[in-house]
């Protein structure tokens, strides 16, 4: 290589193109602009193994006089070779500057054995992250489907590099048509201690579904579980719910109190004292029990959620503090929340579960105000034009005898499906909102092209931070119970169902 004042900055300029970040085309791309430019070749270019020499970018290689340089990686590898043109009138058994290209194309190998090595390393990766993600699927139970009731979980790992641990959940659906709720906090980390936390879950389901009495349920999954693993130790709460009536009956082991939140928005902890498994003596004492209201939610977490700052009793008022600030949140959105407000700024140490149960029962009949017929605003898709259309919506829905919360839900999601219908200006817009019993429908039909056309594109997992797309309709999944979508003749119609939010009454 050369080693004058030119060749230097060669080399700086070397080591941040090609051996820094960048695709391999464009690296290969520079190398050749660098043979070109510092040696006395006209032309040059790059073959890939298994590529014909025809498709190189040049025809004039098939018939002038050429050296090849191979490019190889450390193992003897040949990824391709680097073709150089001689002049017709040199001859010169090698033309100057060989070996420049002869240094250029060691380095170019290198650059392919890293992308090689990183692309070896990204599908070990993506083969790691697609394990963890069916572990995760294993032992976190689908969300059942339960009359009258909201359900909503949130799992943050300590670490996001091994997102899995001794923190885990169960809700399942009981004959009976009451709801087996439990969250389990296991000494230990890693998949070891996820198998001991699905040992606790599916001990304490098993008695659950044989008929053990609530408040019989811890002392009697320390006794099964202590005969075959002796080292186990784990706090949990147990919980039944009857959404028939809204009674929530729950039994502790040693674990952090389940938090109510009324639909008013005030926060209270809820005590479930017991000793957790593996400690001697243990077993709840006693059965706690309470009757949700309306909007009530009870949030059962691991000691994740109160622990980041180091002071327990902080922990559990700045629980209490962020319960009521989310009160009005959908049940999932709520969890996440919870989560993320307790670990804001804090360091993570702990895994975290928040599991939320609320009750979702329509608003008492006698409402004062008869509902009104149903809605329907055609406009043009301009953005003046959707502050109109959600103004009109707006008051529509107050004169609905609905609660506030469920009003400000329904006019977030008609202001991001306006919002999105109008990027292709122009195409006409039918905005509309009926009552079907205990339910709000809004709907919009877009002939323009601009809405998503499938359910799949409302997703109910939040878009990346930097991601340009995706928010609104993330907005609308979260704050409906249904979102549907019709697209065909020309049109995309969204059909969003906020249930449970009406009291019955006579049309106007």
């Amino acid at each position: 290589m050369v080693t004058t004042g030119a060749g230097q900055r060669l080399l700086v300029d070397l080591a941040r193109r090609v051996h820094g970040p960048g695709a391999i085309e464009d690296k290969v791309a520079w190398v050749l602009d660098a043979v070109r430019a510092s040696a006395d070749m006209p032309w040059a270019a790059f073959i890939s193994s298994g590529d014909d020499p025809a498709d190189a970018g040049d025809v004039e290689l098939l018939t002038a006089p050429v050296f090849t340089v191979p490019v190889e990686g450390a193992d003897g590898h040949v990824y391709g070779v680097v073709a150089v043109e001689r002049p017709a009138a040199d001859d010169r058994p090698e033309p100057d500057g060989l070996d420049l290209v002869i240094g250029l194309a060691a380095h170019l190998g290198v650059a392919y054995d890293n992308e090689a090595v990183a692309r070896v390393q990204e599908e070990m990766d993506q083969s790691q992250r697609d394990a963890v993600h069916q572990l995760q699927e294993a032992v976190r139970p689908p969300v059942p489907t339960v009359a009258d009731t909201e359900l909503g979980v949130h799992y943050l790992a300590a670490d996001p590099a091994t997102p899995t641990g001794g923190d885990l959940y169960d809700w399942q659906l009981l004959p009976d048509g009451d709801v087996h709720l439990a969250v389990v906090d296991v000494m230990g980390k890693g998949v070891a201690a996820t198998k001991d936390a699905l040992t606790v879950t599916h001990a304490v389901r098993m008695l659950v579904f044989e008929g053990t009495p609530l408040g019989e349920v811890v002392a009697r999954a320390d006794k099964v579980i202590g005969e075959h693993h002796p080292d186990l130790i784990a706090t949990l709460v147990v919980g039944r719910y009857d959404p028939t009536t809204g009674i929530l009956r729950l039994a502790g082991g040693g674990h952090p109190p389940p938090l109510l939140v009324t639909s008013e928005g005030k926060a209270d902890l809820i005590d479930t004292p017991g000793i957790p498994l593996g400690f001697p003596g243990a077993g709840s004492d006693g059965v706690v029990e309470l009757t949700l209201d309306r909007s009530d939610t009870v949030v059962l977490y691991t000691d994740g959620l109160i622990e980041a700052s180091k002071d327990i009793e902080r922990g559990l008022e700045a629980l209490c503090e962020a319960g009521h600030e989310v009160a009005a949140y959908p049940a999932g959105s709520l969890a996440q929340a919870l989560v993320e407000r307790a670990l804001a700024g804090a360091q993570r140490r702990d895994d975290t579960v928040a599991l939320v149960l609320r009750r979702r029962i329509p608003p008492a009949p006698g409402a004062e105000q008869p509902l009104l017929r149903p809605f329907q605003h055609k406009f043009t898709a301009t953005p003046p034009a959707v502050p109109i259309a959600r103004h009109l919506l707006g008051d529509w829905l107050r004169h609905q005898p609905m609660d506030a919360s469920a009003r400000d839900d329904l006019m977030l999601v008609a202001g991001e499906l306006c919002a999105m219908s109008v990027r292709v200006e122009g195409s006409a817009i039918v905005l509309g909102a009926a009552v079907e019993g205990d339910a709000v429908v809004l709907t919009i039909t877009d002939e323009g092209g601009a809405l998503p056309s499938s359910a799949a594109e409302y997703p109910s997992e939040a878009p990346d931070s930097l991601a340009e797309t995706g928010r609104g309709a993330f907005l609308v999944r979260t704050f409906c119970d249904d979102v549907e979508v019709h697209a065909g003749d020309g049109h995309t119609e969204v059909r969003c169902v906020k249930r449970a939010v009406m009291a019955p009454g006579d049309p106007a």
